[in-house]
């Protein structure tokens, strides 16, 4: 009859007892490892190659503290299974992790071919790669050991790691929060509204009035608002009812909702948001051949009417959402006509860029950026409000852009 015995439990070397030792003179590792397991159920064995002698003083460590504090400044590493501790000296691991986020070369940017010089356009962009890269690396490297190497296969997005195992554990800990940072993700929802303003109120919404006649539609979440103006500027709301804003807007003038974008966007990564047309125009160019000959070259140039919004999020760890906002609004007011009779449009641009901090499902308020329709004078407000994309939140954000778009 033959008795398997079951696998043992490794044991918990915090637990055991409370250890206090003194090495007044330099004592054989291995001797000390006999001291430090006396009178307890482990049993301890160390490999030909661990030497050395340990002189110091421990009080009131456990059992795996002390361990630490002996064998690791003199390059040696333990294993624990069951109740057999084995001592030997550090040795090169290699392991593989997952790199988990985007490391090509992603460009966002607005461009409006055809513009004359001299007019401000909006540009975003992200990163390049080769800063991802860069400063990926440089955190790593800063955690490997003398002996420690990695090597990063950027099309798997795989790195390969070979250091010690306490290094490894680091890397590891290091990749895992970065990846926890850079797949945060948050919902905007925007929407743009231009107001033609009545004769009273021909300087710029007022917002303290505005907000006396919403009652608890709209509340005011972190600026002081303004009375009115026409300088552009950025407040922080709490939107309860948006009908009841639209109602307290239309008190001063007619409202019109020009559009209601929705945007997912990760952490740190820009997201562009337009609406509007594109059109077409032509410009020609004069060029003389060696003949002396003069050849005309027609060109066809695209320009963009409406509104572009750019966005960018960094949302932190205490969920406090902080938004680089670059919004902008072209329309077409008249056109010049060239010496060869191309027609050049003719373009007023409404825009602004700013930096705020939000907490979630706050709404930020960009207002100010005057304007004049059809010898009115028009506001154009953006709200923007934000709210953190977690798996369980998802079917929710998606019910959310289904609902704007019905709007």
């Amino acid at each position: 009859m033959t008795q398997l015995d079951e696998p043992q439990e490794v044991a918990d070397l915090e637990g055991i007892r409370s250890i206090t030792l003194s090495a007044a003179e330099p004592t054989p590792i291995d001797a000390l490892l006999l001291l430090l397991v006396s009178g307890t159920r482990l049993s301890v064995v160390a490999d030909p190659d661990v030497t050395g002698t340990f002189r110091g003083e421990l009080k009131q460590v456990t059992l795996r503290q002390a361990l630490d504090m002996v064998l690791q400044p003199r390059g040696f590493d333990y294993s624990v299974q069951g109740n057999l501790i084995r001592v030997f000296k550090r040795r090169l691991d290699t392991r593989i992790f997952d790199l988990n986020s985007v490391l090509t070369r992603r460009t966002v940017a607005s461009d409006q071919r055809g513009i004359p010089s001299g007019v401000s356009l909006t540009d975003v962009a992200s990163p390049e790669a080769g800063d991802v890269i860069t400063d990926l690396t440089a955190g790593v490297q800063t955690l490997l050991s003398a002996d420690g190497r990695f090597n990063m296969d950027r099309k798997a997005a795989l790195m390969q790691v070979t250091d010690y195992a306490d290094r490894l554990d680091r890397i590891g800990l290091y990749l895992d929060t970065l990846q926890s940072r850079a797949t945060r993700q948050v919902s905007i929802q925007a929407r743009v509204i231009e107001v033609e303003l009545n004769d009273e109120f021909s300087s710029g919404i007022d917002w303290t009035l505005l907000l006396r006649r919403a009652g608890g539609s709209v509340s005011l979440a972190q600026e002081v608002l303004p009375s009115g103006g026409s300088r552009p500027f950025t407040a922080v709301l709490n939107i309860k009812d948006f009908p009841g804003l639209l109602t307290a807007l239309g008190a001063q003038g007619r409202a019109n909702v020009m559009a209601t974008p929705h945007v997912n966007a990760l952490n740190n990564e820009p997201a562009i948001m337009r609406v509007g047309t594109q059109d077409v125009f032509f410009r020609t160019t004069s060029q003389v051949d060696a003949a002396g000959r003069t050849l005309h070259t027609v060109e066809p140039l695209a320009v963009v009417e409406g509104v572009l919004l750019g966005v960018t999020p960094q949302i932190s760890g205490d969920g406090m959402i902080t938004l680089s906002i670059t919004p902008s609004l072209t329309e077409r007011t008249g056109q010049a006509v060239s010496r060869f009779g191309d027609a050049v449009p003719i373009l007023r641009i409404r825009e602004a860029d700013t930096l705020v901090r939000v907490r979630e499902n706050e709404t930020v308020v960009i207002a100010g950026l005057m304007g004049t329709r059809a010898k009115r004078k028009t506001d154009l407000v953006i709200l923007l409000t934000s709210t953190i994309v977690t798996p369980a939140r998802a079917p929710l954000a998606s019910a959310r852009a289904g609902a704007s778009l019905s709007e």
